[in-house]
């Protein structure tokens, strides 16, 4: 989240400082600290130049190396002092104020922080730094909420199109002869390939209230819509209710969160009383972040969800689900932010068929990664890669051909996102996905397109 703080000091000041005052003094370990910088190895830069703090402190070039190297090490009241250091003698130093507005930031003196940044962003900086400015402003605005009581909302609409809302193969008669030995079936209802434009809406609002010692407490929902030309029966509504806590505590932040889930689908399957779609989902998850610094974030997550759906009951489980995340910013043009997240589940079904004996327990892994790269500060592409892979537990669970099922699931997205006002940003995305499965009825691709209006209250 914090995107480019080094390169817009960089773009500030610029690296090529004439070093000669300070160099006299020990030039191999002047220029041992900045190749250890350059390879992001601050730590053994900050080792290398803190011995040399009684020859050469109160001199900026110097001083401000020593800065960088404590900051980005995790260092951060001597980051703050040696940046001041600098701005005592040189006020304008444009590098030591933005990476002292980092330092501030690092501290959680989000006032003293954002009040660096606003002069920063009032100079006209380049193109990098005003991007890297905007990023700390908003996760500054984002912290700052966190410690007053207050409301924050969204609204979103979309248009699009889906190729494959039904999720089923091209060929369903031959899927049904390889899966259940059925000869010359013709599809009907739900098994029926459909596509069609589709108009989607998205509210939500969320209340939080600061407790004492970095504790508060919030409660919010949404509300969401999915509506098809000619597709009726495949209109969707889902709602989330959440209540948690969250504890912010240095460089972690912990949060626990009891959730409910409705989504509401008709379809078109056979029967009486006729089975739906309806699906409904209670849990409660534990997640923990840590700012590792300020260009790097890991997390973990547990959740256990119990899923049920109300009109098939074969298809109720109880679900552990496990997360791990890394996220972080590059210093090099267009900011690149990289997010990666692997996560594994154990999904235990709750009522088996007639038999007595099989079931549709399955086990879930599978990991995602999400680029973003920004042209301007208002301006990103991004891409997106999923693979997860399921494996039943029971044989024959879902075929009477195939003893085991194993399913390989891969999404590919590729968007631009552009806020063309302040809060609100239009995204346009494509996304394809594809499952492959030794059974073949669960075999599909999919193509969808979508543009989207989304606009943040504060």
């Amino acid at each position: 989240m914090m995107a480019g703080g080094r390169l817009a000091a960089l773009a500030l000041v610029g690296w090529a400082t004439a070093w000669a005052s300070v160099a006299h003094a020990d030039p191999a370990v002047i220029e041992k600290a900045k190749a250890a910088l350059a390879a992001g190895n601050a730590r053994q830069a900050f080792a290398d130049l803190a011995p040399l703090q009684d020859q050469l402190s109160g001199q900026p070039e110097f001083d401000y190396l020593l800065g960088v190297a404590a900051l980005d090490s995790g260092r951060i009241d001597e980051a703050i002092i040696a940046f001041e250091r600098v701005l005592a003698l040189i006020p304008n130093h444009a590098g030591a104020q933005m990476d002292l507005a980092r330092a501030y930031y690092a501290a959680g003196s989000y006032d003293l922080a954002e009040a660096a940044f606003l002069k920063l962003k009032e100079s006209n900086p380049p193109a990098a730094a005003q991007q890297a400015i905007n990023n700390y402003l908003e996760a500054i605005n984002s912290r700052k909420a966190q410690t007053r009581a207050g409301w924050t909302g969204f609204g979103e609409l979309s248009l699009g199109y889906d190729s494959n809302i039904t999720g089923v193969p091209q060929d369903f008669g031959a899927a049904a002869e390889q899966s259940f030995a059925l000869v010359g079936v013709t599809p009907t209802g739900n098994s029926v390939k459909r596509d069609a434009p589709f108009f989607q809406g998205a509210i939500g609002a969320e209340y939080s209230r600061p407790l004492s010692r970095g504790w508060s407490v919030f409660a919010g929902g949404d509300l969401r819509g999915r509506a098809y030309q000619d597709e009726r029966l495949f209109n969707s509504a889902a709602a989330d209710a959440r209540l948690g806590a969250a504890l912010n505590s240095g460089p972690d932040q912990w949060r626990t969160v009891l959730s409910y889930q409705y989504f509401e689908q008709e379809g078109d399957a056979p029967g009486e009383p006729k089975p739906t779609n309806d699906r409904r989902m209670g849990g409660l998850g534990l997640d923990w972040r840590h700012a590792r610094d300020t260009k790097t974030q890991l997390g973990l997550g547990l959740q256990l969800n119990a899923v049920r759906f109300p009109t098939n009951k074969i298809e109720d489980f109880d679900q552990v689900f496990v997360s791990g995340s890394w996220l972080h910013s590059f210093e090099r043009p267009g900011v690149p932010l990289l997010y990666l997240t692997a996560f594994g589940s154990y999904d235990k079904a709750k009522n088996k068929f007639e038999d007595g004996t099989t079931d549709k327990s399955k086990t879930l892994a599978g990991a995602r990664a999400y680029l973003q790269y920004s042209f301007t500060p208002k301006a990103q592409v991004y891409t997106g890669l999923a693979l997860i892979h399921r494996q039943d537990l029971e044989e024959f669970a879902r075929s009477t051909t195939v003893s085991k099922g194993r399913d390989n699931y891969g999404e590919a997205t590729l968007g631009i996102a552009w806020q063309f006002r302040e809060h609100c940003a239009l995204r346009l995305q494509y996304i394809y996905s594809r499952n492959a499965s030794n059974i073949d009825i669960y075999d599909f691709d999919r193509h969808e397109v979508s543009s989207t209006i989304r606009c943040d209250m504060f």
